[in-house]
């Protein structure tokens, strides 16, 4: 993922804000979206990347251990 700094300005206005936004240029063409997270944190403390690789993930996919549908509902009483 690549990395913008932006200027002093921009990032106080950004860091008011409470919910996304959409950032536009002076057109009004939309650039892309702004997610404010709910603490700010420097970026080496931010967890880019996915603690699993793919192939990590899918070996765990199938490790099917669950119960099926219908012990489910029993158990709920919904059958």
């Amino acid at each position: 993922m690549d990395q913008i700094t932006v200027e002093q300005g921009l990032g106080q206005i950004l860091g008011e804000l409470a919910e996304q936004a959409v950032l536009c240029d002076p057109s009004g063409r939309a650039l892309g979206f702004f997610s404010p997270l709910p603490e700010r944190v420097q970026v080496e403390q931010l967890q880019l990347e996915p603690s699993l690789s793919i192939a990590e993930t899918e070996e765990l996919r199938k490790d099917r251990t669950g119960k099926p549908l219908s012990e489910i509902l029993q158990r709920l009483g919904l059958s």
